[in-house]
């Protein structure tokens, strides 16, 4: 653990396991043992663990992290503890309800039915939801998932709209010429 820990890291974590389990907030409960709190050797890194005990505590960016790291890696490789999807949902909603934009594109990606195969919950409009909520915040992954969604058309739920993706696409890319 880092010298420089202002707080006992690890102690927070097994408060805020007791805490979930009295509550009966099983993701939270999970979460914890994933990462193995209770090893002498967790298996998530210090900065992760803190990063955890963040989202623990509400902090959307934090979320979003957790999320991403349940159910994607940058490079490809991961640990089977890290591929839990229906953790990474949670975690990711947790943050998309309160309006991180980039948990928002991901949890539309592990709803969407066409997207991620090994999400275990396909529900084509919550994908178009979360796609409209980050749409609406002028993120430009969201535009752009917005705009193949509106392309796509094969939920039925969603149905195609060629013009409005052709409008949604064209001011992705004036915002992005912009930034």
């Amino acid at each position: 653990m880092a010298e420089d820990m202002p707080f006992d890291l690890y102690g927070e974590l097994e408060d805020a396991y007791d805490a979930a389990d009295l509550a009966g907030d099983a993701e939270i409960v999970e979460t914890l043992d994933a990462v193995g709190l209770w090893s002498e050797r967790p298996k998530a890194k210090t900065p992760f663990m803190l990063t955890l005990w963040r989202a623990v505590n509400g902090d959307a960016d934090a979320q979003t992290v957790v999320g991403y790291f349940f159910f994607w890696t940058d490079d490809g490789r991961k640990a089977k503890w890290q591929d839990r999807p229906l953790l990474a949902i949670y975690w990711s909603e947790r943050a998309a309800q309160a309006g991180d934009a980039d948990a928002q594109v991901n949890l539309a990606c592990l709803y969407c039915p066409d997207h991620e195969p090994h999400s275990p919950v396909k529900v084509g409009r919550l994908a178009r939801h979360w796609l409209e909520q980050a749409a609406g915040q002028k993120h430009i992954g969201g535009m752009d998932g917005l705009a193949l969604c509106l392309k796509c058309g094969k939920c039925a739920c969603c149905g195609r709209d060629l013009p409005r993706a052709e409008a949604v696409e064209a001011a992705a890319r004036e915002l992005e010429q912009r930034n």
